[in-house]
């Protein structure tokens, strides 16, 4: 009868072949992820928390003209819950520029006549605060007093 010996030196290849084949696999597994998951820094946080703000809030104004309100306006409390002002460099002219904070996002820079959000512009400046307006809403936003 014949009979079909491999050699010691094959023996010990197979074994070690195959596990050298299967930790490459799981190596290139976790190198093709890692190419393919999603890369996140400083500028795609933000664009992906600005979405999430445009689609979380809904647009009062916009919900009160489709349901017949001539005049659509957000209430006045409700607009200053949403604008926080930070700080105003004004001159006497009123030329000059405020920084809001709109809906918790960070804060902006916004100059006299600028549109801040939706409909709601910046009318405006006295170094006390702000006065914006919308649709012939109007709000006064003044800076929070000092604690000394």
């Amino acid at each position: 009868m014949l009979q079909l010996r491999l050699p010691v030196l094959t023996a010990r290849v197979w074994p070690a072949a195959s596990a050298a084949l299967l930790w490459a696999l799981a190596a290139g597994s976790v190198v093709f992820w890692w190419l393919h998951s999603p890369q996140l820094d400083a500028r795609s946080n933000q664009a992906v928390r600005e979405t999430a703000a445009a689609a979380g809030t809904s647009n009062g104004a916009a919900v009160l003209r489709a349901l017949g309100q001539a005049s659509a306006s957000l209430a006045a409390p409700d607009a200053q819950r949403r604008f926080q002002l930070l700080g105003v460099i004004a001159a006497d002219s009123g030329h000059g520029s405020a920084l809001l904070m709109v809906d918790g996002q960070p804060a902006r820079a916004f100059v006299q006549g600028q549109t801040v959000v939706d409909s709601w512009h910046l009318r405006t400046l006295s170094p006390e605060g702000v006065l914006l307006g919308s649709d012939g809403a109007q709000i006064q936003i003044n800076l929070p007093s000092l604690v000394r």
